[in-house]
């Protein structure tokens, strides 16, 4: 049941920021579509993974729903530590009636503890599943909105690593071996769009701020040289004033 939890979670950690050099290829905002110019490529991509940890509502989003599953964890909390306390009293002590009490009691909490972590589960689950479904939405109008500005034909999400860390990781590269679907070996800066999708993905959607002490993925605010608010190269223009 906590499935689609643990996989939002997991892709608002993955990836870092990366930004594209090179982005004065794309049309500037507000230009009318057209078709790719001789020697322009009209395929792009973008690095899901990257997106997904620097989109701000992504990232909110899933705070906010870690915040709510420790409000809602509390009594699991006390149940766990009630549960640890009669274990080891059932040990230590040689009464066998005072065994039994422990052991019922334990069954008791062991029940309470699966039926109040089921529910939980749950409900997270589905607000996972209701956020996922929303920030799809939101990244396919940006993709969208990008590739009818600079006449792209094709444009392809991939996950991949993004930090010199990541990218040395075994694992990964294991994945990338044997992807379950189109897998870049290499992308050029000249295709992808991920800096743009990110950006324009927070300008269009302003997302409230999380506490300064929370945990969270740490990516690199804004593009070279864009002003603050102000949209990438080659983005669309904010909704309602296309």
């Amino acid at each position: 049941m906590k499935r689609v939890y643990v996989y939002l979670s997991a892709l608002v950690g993955l990836g870092g920021a990366i930004f594209l050099a090179g982005a004065g290829r794309a049309q500037p905002p507000g230009a009318p579509a057209a078709a790719p110019p001789a020697g322009r490529p009209s395929v792009a991509v973008f690095n899901m993974a990257a997106v997904m940890r620097d989109y701000g509502r992504a990232k909110y989003q899933v705070w906010e729903l870690n915040e709510e599953r420790k409000k809602m964890s509390g009594e699991l909390v006390a149940w766990r530590a009630d549960y640890i306390k009669h274990q080891q009293s059932m040990q230590q002590t040689p009464d066998p009636q005072l065994k039994d009490q422990f052991g019922k009691k334990m069954v008791e909490l062991a029940r309470l503890i699966e039926d109040r972590d089921r529910d939980i589960n749950k409900v997270l689950n589905e607000k996972a599943s209701s956020i996922i479904s929303g920030l799809y939405d939101d990244i396919k109008l940006v993709v969208d909105k990008t590739a009818e500005m600079n006449g792209y034909h094709l444009v392809l999400a991939y996950p991949d690593a993004v930090t010199a860390d990541e990218q040395k990781n075994p694992y990964l590269k294991e994945l990338k071996l044997k992807p379950p679907a189109c897998q870049p070996f290499f992308v050029h800066r000249q295709v992808d769009l991920t800096g743009i999708v990110v950006q324009t993905l927070n300008q269009w959607n302003p997302a409230k701020a999380i506490p300064p002490d929370a945990v969270l993925p740490q990516g690199v605010p804004g593009l070279p040289g864009a002003a603050p608010g102000a949209p990438p190269p080659g983005a669309p223009p904010v909704p309602g004033k296309m």
